[in-house]
Formats: C-alpha cells, structure tokens, sequence
C-alpha cells in the first residue's frame, strides 16, 4: 500500500512527474473552483452543480466529469491514516482556490502529514509556475517541501469558506496573515478584488483588439496572476461577444 502521495493541479505536471518517477502515488485535481458555482450543502450537491457548469460552460458531459473528475478527489478522500501527501500547487488564484478546496477534502483525515511544494521560478517567470521547470528543478521544489502545520491547514480552510462565500472582506483579512505554506496571498488577493476580468477584455474588444490570441497574450501580461488559462479566458471572451 502506498504511503506517499502527490497530488498535482492538472495533467501536464503529473506526467513531469512520472518523468522524474517520484515515489508515491500520483492523484490529479482537475477541477477549475476559480469560477462558477460553488454553494453546496454537501458533497454530492456539490458534485452535482459542478458537473452541470462544466456541462454549461465548457461542453464536458455530466458522466466525464464524474469519471475523470469526481473520481480523483474520492482518491484523496480515502488515502490512508499516517500517509504523506505532497501538494504541488502553484501560486496564483486558480491553483490556490483548488488547493484550498483539496486541504479542506484531506483534513478530514487527522493523521496525514501534508506538504507543500513549491515551482522554483525566478521574479520574471513566476507565475508560469511549475510549466518552465526542469526535470532536475522539479527534484529541487520536492526536497523543499514545507510542512502544513495546523495553523495553516485553519488558513487554508477558512481561505476555501470566505472564497465559497464569495466574502471578499474576509477573504482580504486572511490574506494578511503570514504562513510558511503561501506566498503572494495579498497580491494574489487583492488582484482577485480589484480587478474584474470581464471588465479587461471587454476594455480590450472596446479598444479594438478582437484576436482572441491577442486577447489572451495581453491577459497573461496584465492578469497572470490570476492563473486562468485559455478555457477560461475563451468563456469569457464569447460570453462578451455575444452580449455586443
């Protein structure tokens, strides 16, 4: 039985990791909790009205999402009591509002010894995360783990609950607090408040430039931050277009 789990923010960094064959079990978060509904009085209500915005949004039917989805987050429900589990997850908000969602799925379990592990990136190119990192700085970013301590397991649920809640006054008060396991909570925050996507692209399509390549290059400059990738960017960029 395995003891040592990775559990990765997509597919793309999971088979980076089967390249460097880290010991452990590998489990993939494939959910995108940055947008849509998140409201729900328990888990398979919660399943239920993700499954149907994925459905609505991006065209993936109710029995895939399940299948791919739903699946892998039952795995991190039943690892075993005193296994170690790494979470590679980046800093911006779609990966930080995934990862919180997965500590409040793995706290349930007490007797876990939960880590985090962070991209090795340089100021210019950090919020590309783990996507410019070698084989050799992969190694590097798992042996400088940081151990979740119980403070920042509160953190990181009380995190999940205010951005469910859509409270962005407590969101913005957690964002003060200083632990070892997240970085950029305040900038990452505080670009979340204060600046509304839409907004960006609609200001884009307003000023004339309609490419949606264009677009979504000038959205990474402006609001990688944010962490949304072209999915993202594309729902609301035909959502905009076709309201004009």
């Amino acid at each position: 039985m395995n003891t040592i789990f990775h559990i990765t923010n997509g597919d793309y960094l999971a088979g980076q990791l089967k390249e460097i064959s880290v010991d452990g079990e590998i489990i993939i978060c494939r959910e995108a909790l940055v947008s849509g509904p998140l409201k729900a009085g328990s888990l398979e209500e919660f399943w239920k009205i993700r499954s149907e915005f994925i459905l609505k949004n991006y065209n993936a039917s109710s029995e895939s999402y399940y299948k791919k989805v739903v699946s892998e987050f039952e795995k991190m429900i039943n690892i075993p009591e005193g296994s170690e589990v790494n979470l590679w997850f980046e800093d911006d908000l779609f990966c930080q509002v995934n990862l919180w969602f997965c500590i409040s799925l793995l706290s349930k379990n007490k007797d876990l010894k939960i880590y985090r592990v962070f991209p090795k990136t340089s100021e210019k190119d950090h919020w590309k995360g783990f996507s410019v990192s070698t084989n050799s700085d992969l190694e590097e970013s798992l042996r400088s783990k940081v151990l979740f301590k119980e403070k920042d397991i509160k953190l990181a649920l009380n995190l999940w609950k205010a951005y469910q809640s859509q409270d962005n006054i407590l969101l913005k008060q957690l964002s003060e607090e200083k632990s070892d396991c997240f970085y950029f909570l305040k900038e990452v925050i505080n670009t979340y408040v204060n600046k509304n996507p839409d907004v960006f692209i609609k200001n884009l399509i307003e000023s004339g430039t309609t490419d949606f390549n264009l677009i979504f290059e000038k959205f990474q400059e402006e609001l990688g931050i944010l962490g949304f990738g072209d999915l993202q960017v594309k729902s609301i960029y035909d959502k905009i277009v076709k309201n004009n």
